[in-house]
């Protein structure tokens, strides 16, 4: 019952769009009754057909075939290369791919000689069924017929499934309609490239191709193929995993279909119906299943019917009903054997490779004539070289004055070639010192903070020493005493006190197996490392060392580490590195915007740890004075620093953004002049 609602419904829909489109067919039809002249009902064909091309091929190819007769009649080359063109569309929407790759290389042939721009039938653009809107010259004229033809050879090539051959063609077709200046048929233009990026697999590239249609078509009110634009849209943001953005485009392409482009109403309640059937909404997905079927059994659409089938089929798998499941994939099969076997696609390839063998005759034909040229040009040259080998002989003494100035301006040169490399090797030799520097100003900066840190553990390991050499000795005293309950309990104290003296000296030791690590050279050996544990130990660290500095500045330090984020493989030391840098540089901004004494200031540092498309991120955020805008976009570049001669060598933000680089991630910087800064790292987890 469900079923025959789903479409009886999706029939309405389609049948409420072609009593629309019939009241504009019979209106020209009713003209056609009372028209006489060969040259008006040649207009009326022409309407008809492009009326009727997506909505009914076979009614398009029978006033295809009479708009042919009537241009054959009339002598207009153009329009009978257009209207074979029309015919050509119409058996491929019919899925008669052979027939239609020959039909459309006759309409071709013809529309490339410029011959057939001599006679053209006047015709009202502004008024009639062309997408043309204004009346081009019989140049341009023929060029916009040949690149539309192009065009819609290209859809055929992406039905054959061959992409590259179909975007070659589509952007011979573009490069055209930029020379006529046909702002409809170029949006056209762009939808075909995008659809070809979409099925080679680019979907960036395809996007800026049919946003460029659809903006094109709103400029100028070009509303025929908005529903393909929106419906390739919606798939290049499936593709991206934007599934409910895709969703809302397959939506307004269905919506916009109705209005004058059933094909699109079919393809969007296809997609449509993918979506709900992958996110197991199986009813919504057999509704726009049983749409698309209905609205391509309207128009006559083997190709479309059988993507209905597939994804009906796959539905009704998926809910284990047999029956429907045996029905959909028999009828899948049958519309293959009719309209996609293989004799028709040997048939296809057949033509493909007489028109290959064509163009490699015209080719040899070519290179003959070439090379008769090239003879004449050597029985010339011949001729030449013997006048110029009188004239070099009489310049002969003058090159040899030339030669020897040369020999000295060569010796010239090798002089100061020389002594440019020894500056290059000066500044390599200044250039490594000068990071060497940096990396010793780091370890300093570290060493002071190591050492508050380290004093801590220290203090307990020396304090429960003590307290276990008072109980050692009293335990003796109570030992000699007879007195062993009291023995027991001293000794389960030292022990106590032993594990704590442990625990401590473990942290020590760890603070300086770290230190160690840090001063050491990387020699580039990851190892999997915990990124919380690392940024906030040198957090600590670089707080610890600033603070040794300057016991009067004081800063909130916040941290929000992602506890779900795991273990990656990093060189720690190098990291650690750059993490160093950072909090330097923003306790630095704490401590510059701290002097500048601003009312209810208050310093404070934020680190946060997170996951975000494939990558670990650490985030460094200060409130602090700010990068200006001006110099934002050199803070990267090595020897560039904002610091006081003495405080800064322009190397730490250089060398961080080398060591993320080398790690396969990505640095960046965000800034609000008077509000703080914000560094955020990019580590790819593998």
């Amino acid at each position: 019952m469900i079923k025959r609602i789903i479409i009886a419904v999706a029939t309405m829909i389609c049948i409420n769009y072609c009593r629309a489109q019939v009241y504009h067919v019979d209106s020209l039809l009713d003209q056609l009754k009372n028209t006489q002249n060969d040259t008006g009902k040649l207009k009326l064909y022409i309407d008809l057909t492009l009326a009727l091309q997506d909505s009914s091929p076979d009614s398009s190819l029978i006033f295809a075939e009479r708009l042919l007769t009537i241009a054959r009649k009339l002598d207009d080359p153009l329009n009978e290369a257009f209207a074979t063109g029309c015919i050509a569309y119409a058996q491929l929407n019919k899925g008669q791919f052979s027939k239609s790759l020959q039909t459309f290389q006759e309409a071709i042939s013809i529309a490339e000689d410029p011959e057939s721009e001599k006679i053209v039938v006047p015709y009202d653009y502004e008024k009639g069924g062309r997408y043309i809107v204004s009346a081009p010259s019989p140049a341009m004229l023929r060029l916009n017929v040949l690149a539309n033809l192009l065009e819609l050879e290209g859809i055929l090539y992406y039905n054959m499934n061959d992409y590259r051959k179909e975007l070659i063609l589509d952007s011979a077709a573009l490069e055209l309609l930029r020379r006529t200046g046909d702002l409809p048929l170029e949006s056209t233009a762009y939808i075909t490239i995008g659809i070809a990026y979409i099925a080679l697999g680019l979907p960036d590239s395809a996007l800026v191709s049919l946003q460029t249609a659809y903006n094109l078509a709103l400029k100028i009110n070009f509303r025929p193929f908005l529903s393909s634009m929106l419906l390739n849209i919606g798939r290049v943001y499936e593709m991206k995993g934007e599934k409910e953005r895709a969703a809302m485009y397959f939506r307004e392409a269905i919506l916009e279909g109705r209005q004058n482009y059933l094909r699109g109403v079919a393809s969007g309640s296809i997609y449509l119906s993918d979506l709900f059937y992958k996110s197991g909404k199986t009813d919504s997905a057999l509704w726009y299943g049983y749409s698309a079927l209905e609205t391509a059994k309207i128009i006559n659409g083997p190709a479309l019917a059988l993507r209905s089938y597939t994804q009906l089929g796959k539905i009704y798998t998926s809910m284990k009903e047999n029956d429907s499941t045996v029905k959909y994939l028999a009828l899948e099969i049958k519309l293959k054997d009719s309209f996609f076997n293989a004799k028709q696609g040997q048939q296809f390839e057949n033509i493909v490779f007489n028109q290959q063998q064509k163009e490699q005759e015209i080719i040899n034909a070519r290179k003959t004539y070439r090379n008769r040229l090239v003879l004449y040009g050597m029985l010339a040259g011949l001729f030449i070289i013997l006048v110029v080998a009188v004239l070099l002989w009489r310049n002969n003494i003058h090159k040899q004055k030339a030669y020897s100035l040369l020999q000295r301006q060569k010796q010239e040169t090798d002089k100061q070639k020389i002594k440019a490399e020894t500056a290059l090797a000066e500044l390599k030799a200044t250039q490594a010192q000068l990071v060497n520097s940096e990396k010793m100003a780091s370890l300093g900066e570290l060493t002071a903070g190591i050492a508050h840190e380290i004093q801590n553990p220290l203090n307990f390991v020396n304090n429960f020493s003590e307290v276990n050499a008072e109980l050692l000795a009293e335990m003796r005293d109570q030992i000699e005493k007879g007195n062993f309950e009291e023995v027991k309990r001293i000794s389960g104290d030292v022990e106590a006190n032993e594990w704590k003296i442990l625990h401590h000296g473990g942290r020590a030791d760890g603070i300086v197996k770290n230190m160690i690590l840090h001063a050491q050279s990387s020699v580039g050996q990851k190892e999997l490392t915990d990124i919380n544990a690392l940024a906030d130990e040198y957090l600590r660290l670089s707080y610890h060392a600033i603070r040794a500095k300057d016991e009067s500045f004081q800063a909130e330090i916040k941290t929000a580490f992602d506890p779900t984020i795991s273990k990656i493989e990093i060189i720690p030391q190098d990291i650690g590195r750059v993490l160093v840098n950072l909090y330097n540089n923003s306790f630095y901004a704490l401590k510059e915007k701290t002097k500048l004494k601003v009312n209810g200031y208050e310093p404070g540092i934020l680190v946060t740890t997170g996951k975000e498309n494939g990558n670990i991120e650490i985030s460094v955020k200060d409130n602090g004075p700010g990068i200006p805008e001006n110099i934002r976009q050199k803070i990267f570049q090595p020897f560039f620093t904002t610091k006081p001669a003495g405080q800064g060598t322009g190397l730490g933000l250089s060398l961080s953004y080398d060591i993320i680089k080398a790690h396969g991630g990505e640095i960046k910087v965000t800034s609000e002049n008077g509000n703080g800064t914000r560094f955020t790292i990019y580590l790819p987890i593998q």
